[in-house]
């Protein structure tokens, strides 16, 4: 039972989260997202090079 009041309650807070983005990003929303997703992927190049470099691994 506690599981799945939790679990709803989740739910609930995700769904206002995502209802909040939407709403006032608007037409923003995408390039938005578009530049998290790009600056998560500049993280992780740099985190595999240097990952690479300690394993003396040439890139």
């Amino acid at each position: 039972m506690k599981d799945s009041l939790l679990l709803l309650a989740t739910g609930a807070g995700v769904s206002l989260v995502a209802w909040a983005f939407w709403h006032y990003l608007g037409n923003d929303a995408l390039s938005t997202l578009n530049t998290v997703v790009l600056v998560g992927v500049v993280a992780d190049n740099f985190r595999l090079r240097r990952q690479l470099r300690k394993r003396g691994t040439t890139v």
